[in-house]
């Protein structure tokens, strides 16, 4: 007689088996689809829509950066997933392929830096959509535009888009003169140079998110008396403004996997961080939702209500019109936490990256004082024109900074897609290539930037050390003033999910660029044990100094990269704001 103890086992050892030959019998099936696509195909263990991923993702990154990455690429390319942006080019230059699928048991996924193949994978979209299982991630407040497709995603446009218009850009461009001119105010106070340690959580993040506030909800964020970007918490907050968004960002995979009700008992500092920066951000949202609605109906009266009042006019079912439903609760803070990360989090790490290599090569920061000098020239800040002002540094090297900057360290290293049907695609070589539904496509926007093919290297090629692999040592602004050396950038997508933040963001950065370098410069501060080597006995001098310093910089450029949202500058590179005269 079987006891219950077998009968158990002998379920269980059924139920394994059962699984283990689903998985086998999947992943034969994804093999055989790669076979007929007519690209390279690898086997790997993990998919990008695996919650799993999300908790492995840091260990396995730091695990990649203790081991030549290149050598475990070769045998499994796969980890590429996990370093996208620190991979580059280099899986695909050693597959030989610009395009490969990967099989796993949980489905297919292609990636892609092929731009000819990308460009139909943007703009086809029957064939392509958002892959809405990844990208709910973003949904921790409720549903969001990026997280949506279809009728859904018509709606939450709809609604948005007529926001970005050229009124708020004109609104932008004041509003991130003024912010930038009370910065500049308090560092011509200052009696010596400012130091900046820590470019994005000391600056920029706190710069652009006054900007963000004030033009997307209306809120002027408290300053305090003797510090222009120094954060104050309201009463009834625990956190700022500033540090209550940060804990939501840096945190974003934790407080989407982790139920709420576990996140808040948790013993772990990081899950405490989490929980309070998600329940705190929360309740930010709701009072500037209470805000609006306690006047919803003189907003109603408004020719343009701001993005805020758009949002929560539509969830008002008395003013929904004829086949548009009224947003509710949920849409309405999805939304609002949505187009804050994306217009916060995304500027501000490319502002970083700006003034990191603005700071690394002088000769750079010249070339645009030099222009900013004749379009601007002895005019008062009040006085430069949005309308014909930013046009021309846009379109000139101002703009070739920002546009060489997100080629090389665009804060999201890659897109996503998803196929909603068998279909085909023409890769560059003119072959064309079967991709079956549901495949996950990683469009991988870091080696887009590094591809040979695409862009003249500004410098030779070195070895496999980091700071020969840093994309730092590639920088070269002047690439872009010529008209035929762009056609493989993608910096706000394309199509019809293009980010309509493309120009908000655009004049933001064009106006805090050109208020900061118009009177100051930066310059790498040395590390203290450099300077004192430079000034021992061996007396290594300035020029040995200075070189010191640009190699720690560039070397941190590779090495320094966190994750989060997208990348950051983890590793701090200091440097010194200077009065132009000064650093004259």
């Amino acid at each position: 007689m079987v006891s219950v103890f077998q009968a158990a086992l002998l379920a269980v050892v059924t139920y394994a088996s059962s699984q283990i030959l689903m998985l086998c019998w999947n992943l034969g099936k994804q093999v055989q689809q790669a076979r007929a696509s007519g690209l390279p195909y690898y086997l790997s263990p993990v998919h990008v829509m695996n919650v799993a991923y999300w908790f492995l993702l840091a260990p396995i990154v730091a695990l990649d950066g203790s081991i030549s990455i290149k050598n475990v690429q070769k045998w499994a390319p796969w980890t590429a997933v996990f370093r996208i942006w620190q991979a580059g080019y280099s899986v695909f230059r050693d597959l030989g392929t610009d395009s490969f699928f990967l099989c796993s048991p949980s489905g297919p996924m292609l990636m892609t830096c092929d731009v000819h193949l990308v460009k139909q994978l943007l703009t086809r979209a029957h064939d392509f959509h958002a892959p809405v299982e990844v990208l709910g991630l973003y949904n921790i407040y409720g549903p969001t535009l990026a997280a949506s497709e279809g009728e859904q995603w018509r709606l939450y446009r709809r609604i948005t888009t007529p926001f970005f218009n050229q009124k708020t850009y004109g609104k932008v461009w004041k509003e991130s003169l003024d912010k930038a001119e009370r910065l500049c105010a308090q560092w011509s106070r200052g009696n010596d140079d400012t130091r900046v340690s820590h470019v994005k959580e000391q600056l920029m993040s706190k710069l652009n998110l006054r900007v963000i506030a004030k033009i997307f909800y209306d809120q002027e964020l408290p300053y305090n008396a003797e510090n222009a970007i120094k954060d104050v918490a309201p009463a009834g907050h625990a956190l700022t403004f500033s540090e209550a968004i940060n804990a939501v960002l840096s945190n974003l995979a934790t407080v989407f996997s982790v139920p709420k009700w576990l996140l808040a008992r948790s013993p772990f500092a990081s899950h405490k961080k989490a929980y309070q920066g998600f329940v705190e951000w929360r309740q930010y949202m709701l009072e500037m939702r209470d805000s609006v609605q306690s006047r919803l109906e003189w907003a109603k009266q408004k020719d343009e209500p701001y993005f805020l009042e758009s949002l929560v006019i539509s969830s008002d079912a008395a003013s929904s019109r004829d086949g548009i439903r009224p947003l509710t609760e949920a849409e309405v803070l999805g939304n609002m936490f949505f187009y804050v990360m994306a217009g916060f989090d995304t500027t501000s790490t490319t502002l970083s990256f700006v003034f990191l290599l603005l700071a690394l090569y002088p000769s750079a920061q010249t070339l645009l004082q030099q222009e900013l000098d004749r379009v601007l020239g002895s005019r008062a800040t009040c006085a430069w024109d949005a309308n014909k002002d930013v046009p021309e540094l846009l379109n000139g090297y101002l703009g070739a900074v920002i546009s060489e900057t997100l080629r090389l360290y665009h804060p999201v290293a890659w897109y996503a897609r998803k196929t909603v049907r068998d279909t085909t695609v023409t890769a560059a070589s003119g072959a064309i290539c079967r991709i079956p539904k549901d495949t996950i496509i990683i469009i991988d926007v870091a080696a887009i930037g590094r591809h040979p093919g695409y862009w003249s290297p500004s410098t030779s090629p070195g070895d496999d050390t980091s700071i020969e692999q840093s994309p730092a040592r590639d920088f070269n602004p002047a690439r872009w003033l010529d008209a035929t050396d762009n056609a493989a950038a993608f910096p706000f997508s394309a199509g019809h999910r293009m980010c309509p933040g493309k120009r908000f963001a655009e004049v933001e950065m064009c106006a805090i660029l050109a208020r900061v370098f118009s009177q100051f410069s930066l310059r790498l501060e040395a590390d203290p044990a450099d300077v004192l080597e430079a000034e021992g006995p061996t007396g290594h001098g300035t020029a040995w100094l200075e070189e010191r310093s640009r190699e720690r910089a560039t070397r941190a450029l590779y090495e320094g990269m966190g994750f989060g949202h997208g990348i950051y500058p983890k590793v701090h590179v200091p440097f010194r704001i200077v009065p132009r005269a000064k650093a004259g």
